[in-house]
């Protein structure tokens, strides 16, 4: 048997039958060190490219509306930029974090700190008035006492004078502690007794108490005994002390009176006190 080794010719049925593919186009050959030529874009199998919008040829630009380059950005041009410092106003807290309250703070703690102020403004007014009133009522003026002098009673002498009429330095003769009158007399005179001292209690004190008065009667005794001249050491002299009963304290009697006496005899002839 014979074997055809010949190629078939170009366009042959055979050629056709057997790939059913056009044969490729043929390329020229290129020269040495060409770049062979770049392959034209072509879309994705199924997809066209859109068209190119139309522009309208008449459209201007309204000029009004375009921003002047030569002045600066408005606040709605400025380009917005995020916040340096987390807590401002638009910046959004990152995650986890939590933004610092607003400046004016809790309506309801704002409400408290007011009613808390209106009470301490009130307790410091209450505080102020009570301190004037304790102020006032603490100051009010002492009863003034007032010591008879050391003068003698007026008017001629010898005369019958009252107890409550006695002066500091009165001297008397036959001198009755318990009765409600003396014998005034002369002090050159002879005399049993000499007034040397006067306290008086204030008209609207009560009854302080029988010790009371008698510790008063010994107190201004002391004090005044002070007041003695030399002529006192001619004598053996007593401290005679006088004071109201219940009875007479009642009736007004407020003194409390300091003689000083001999124990018998009117042997008393000079005035005892100090000039």
């Amino acid at each position: 048997m014979s074997q055809d080794n010949t190629p078939p010719r170009d366009g042959s049925p055979r050629d056709q039958d057997e790939d059913k593919t056009p044969p490729a186009p043929k390329t020229p050959p290129r020269a040495a060190g060409e770049q062979p030529p770049a392959a034209p874009w072509a879309p994705p199998s199924g997809l066209q490219p859109d068209p190119a919008p139309d522009l309208d040829p008449d459209f201007v630009p309204d000029p009004v509306a375009q921003p002047d380059p030569a002045l600066p950005p408005t606040e709605a041009q400025a380009p917005s930029y995020p916040s340096a410092y987390p807590g401002q106003q638009g910046q959004q807290p990152y995650p986890g974090q939590e933004l610092p309250p607003e400046p004016n703070g809790d309506p309801v703690k704002r409400q408290r700190l007011v009613i808390g102020g209106i009470v301490v403004g009130v307790l410091v007014l209450i505080g102020v008035v009570i301190w004037v009133l304790l102020n006032l009522l603490g100051t009010r003026p002492e009863a003034t006492v007032t010591t008879p002098s050391a003068t003698a009673t007026p008017g001629p002498l010898p005369r019958d004078a009252n107890s409550k009429d006695f002066q500091v330095g009165d001297c008397f003769a036959d001198f009755d502690p318990n009765a409600s009158e003396a014998r005034a007399v002369a002090c050159d005179t002879e005399h049993s007794a000499q007034l040397i001292g006067v306290h008086l209690y204030p008209g609207d004190d009560s009854f302080p108490g029988t010790n009371a008065l008698r510790d008063k009667g010994r107190e201004v005794c002391k004090a005044s005994v002070a007041k003695l001249n030399a002529a006192a050491d001619n004598y053996v002299l007593l401290q005679q002390n006088v004071y109201p009963s219940t009875t007479s304290w009642d009736r007004g009697d407020r003194r409390v009176d300091c003689f000083v006496v001999v124990d018998s005899g009117n042997t008393i002839k000079e005035d005892l006190l100090q000039k």
